[in-house]
Formats: structure tokens, sequence, C-alpha cells
């Protein structure tokens, strides 16, 4: 079958050569026919043929649809290649190919087997991240009568305070007094001592106001003196702790 080609092709050639534009397809049909690719082979035949129509090529390109199990398209080409009028003998082999594609055609070829495209391989697995807990923060509310220190600042500034009352009240009593002094010496020492004991319970007074004010700041502040935090890690927890005092 490898030889039906070339004998195809040389069976009836007119008296001139093909044409130079139609030699390197006629060459490719034969190398691809000896290859064992008739269809291809036939794709460069018809090439040829539409750049120079050549009766001999029509009865080649029967041949090779024959050879593909083609034989009601290889009849056309076989009719139209002994419509051209070749010469008896030629036209005898092509009624006599005819006549064995109508009585004794040949089985279809069987379509080269479709080669399926590898599988694509299987992506890799995401990598696993792993998340860590948000750390637990805890503010520990502390009762405002555990606060020693500002209950103590607080305590000491209304005691300061009630001193300082108490000197007040005792400097205007020895005011008063040295308005009935008998003599002029217990007047001065009663005023004397009643200005004294007045500076006394005005430096009391500002000093247990500030006490007390510090003490109440202190008591605020306390209630949130204290915050634990507990962050979780790969070998355990950290714990921190911060305060005041």
């Amino acid at each position: 079958m490898r030889h039906l080609l070339v004998t195809a092709i040389l069976i009836a050639l007119p008296a001139r050569a093909l044409t130079d534009d139609a030699k390197p397809h006629i060459a490719r049909a034969k190398a691809l026919h000896a290859e064992g690719k008739p269809a291809a082979a036939l794709l460069e035949l018809k090439t040829a043929y539409a750049l120079d129509p050549q009766p001999a090529l029509l009865y080649a390109m029967g041949q090779i649809h024959v050879q593909l199990g083609e034989c009601a398209t290889a009849i056309t080409y076989y009719q139209r290649f002994v419509d051209t009028r070749p010469a008896a003998g030629r036209a005898d082999l092509a009624r006599q190919a005819i006549e064995a594609c109508r009585t004794n055609p040949p089985p279809p070829a069987e379509p080269p087997p479709i080669e399926e495209p590898p599988a694509p391989a299987a992506p890799p697995p995401p990598p696993i991240v792993r998340v860590a807990p948000d750390p637990v923060r805890r503010t520990v509310t502390r009762p405002w009568y555990r606060d020693r220190l500002g209950l103590a600042l607080t305590g000491g500034g209304v005691v300061t305070g009630v001193a300082a009352i108490l000197v007040w009240t005792s400097a205007r009593s020895d005011r008063n007094a040295a308005d009935g002094a008998a003599t002029y010496d217990e007047f001065d020492s009663l005023v004397d001592r009643a200005h004294t004991k007045q500076t006394t319970a005005l430096v009391l007074g500002a000093t247990g106001v500030a006490l007390v004010g510090a003490g109440a700041v202190h008591l605020y502040l306390h209630r949130k003196d204290e915050v634990l935090v507990v962050a979780p890690t790969a070998g355990g927890a950290a714990v921190s702790w911060s305060g005041r005092w």
C-alpha cells in the first residue's frame, strides 16, 4: 500500500513537468505516505492540485481515500480522473478501482488513538496555620474598705480637721477673754495666744483637707489597681500582673 501513491502519480503525468510551486507538496506527500500518514499526505496532494491541477493527482487522491476507507469519496475522484479523458490504459485502471470500491470496499480506517492528557498533579495541601487564642485580661476590682492606706489618709484628715476646729474655738475663747483682762500684760498675753492658736488651726485645717483629698483619690484608684493577664503559649501560658499602691 505504501507504493500506491507513487504509482498513482506516475501513471499518467502529462508531457509537461509539474510547476515549481506544486513540486514541494508532491515530495512532502510521498514522504508522509511512506511514514504511514495518509491523511496528512492527502492534504499535501490537494494543495498541489490547487497549484497545478493535473489529472494524475486526482487518481492519487482517490487511492488515498480508498486507503482511508472512504470509498464513496474515492469513486468521485476516480470518476473525475476518467472525465479528463486520459489514455485508454490509464482510464481502465481508474474504472477497475471504481468497480473494486463498489464490490469489495475496504473497511474504514481506524482513527488514531487519542492520547489523554495526563491528569494534573494534585495541589499541595495548604499549610496549617495555628492561631494562638487571644490573651485573657482580667481586672480585679477590690472593695474600698480594703484600701488601708486610703482609709488611713482619710481618717487622718478627718481627725486633723476636728483638731483644727477645736484649736480655732480655743483661739476665739482666748480672744474674748482678752477683752475682759484686768491688766495690759494679761490682755497682750491672751491676744498673742489667740493668734498662735488661729495660725495652728489654719495649718491643721489645710492639712486635714489635703489628707482627706489624698485618701479619697487613693480609695477611687484602689478599685483598678490589679490587672491580671493570661496569654496562652506553645508550652503553656504566660501570666503577668500589674498594680498600684
